[in-house]
């Protein structure tokens, strides 16, 4: 991990179960940085505001708006792999959940 410097593309393997939820959150953090994930939430945000449901509510203009809960790509589970830029925040952010992934240069 020394060898990364900022700028450069890394690629991220989860390979040990999280053992705290301030981890887990930090590896589904930089996960979707990844390219595939972003285009996969933008498609489900797409989805979920083509199916909203309005309906008065008590015969006022206030509409009530329903939609369809959110589905997360990303879960921080073991196996999940990914490809980003190495910013220095997320050099800082590998750091320390440095014990839960394997990092390659892509």
């Amino acid at each position: 991990m020394a060898d990364i410097t900022p700028g450069t593309t890394v690629s991220i393997k989860i390979v040990k179960t999280p053992t705290n939820a301030s981890a887990r959150k930090t590896l589904v953090r930089l996960l979707s940085k990844d390219e595939d994930v972003i285009a996969e939430n933008k498609r489900h945000k797409r989805v979920r505001k083509s199916n909203q449901t309005h309906s008065p509510r008590g015969g006022r203009w206030r509409v009530w708006e329903g939609r369809l809960p959110k589905q997360r790509p990303v879960s921080g589970d073991i196996g999940e792999a990914g490809t980003i830029l190495a910013s220095p925040d997320v050099l800082t952010d590998l750091k320390s959940v440095e014990r839960f992934v394997e990092v390659s240069a892509a």
